[in-house]
């Protein structure tokens, strides 16, 4: 991801999906919703594609229990 310059530390929506064990489409609805808004892990829209940075990734999964 050439945007921010660190191209491991950014994670795309697919990936993070993986990572939790939701799907994709799960994402976009806690997005819109605002569902888990206190605990979701912050996005970033960069040009119309969205971002999840690692580090906050690995801590709602801790969080929620996630696999």
């Amino acid at each position: 991801m050439r945007a921010f310059g660190l191209r491991g530390e950014y994670l795309a929506p697919w990936r993070v999906a993986e990572i939790l064990g939701v799907a994709v489409d799960t994402l976009r609805y806690w997005r819109y919703e605002k569902r888990y808004f206190d605990k979701i892990p912050p996005y970033y829209n960069v040009s119309g594609r969205v971002f999840y940075k690692k580090a906050d990734v690995e801590s709602f999964s801790l969080v929620m229990g996630c696999p």
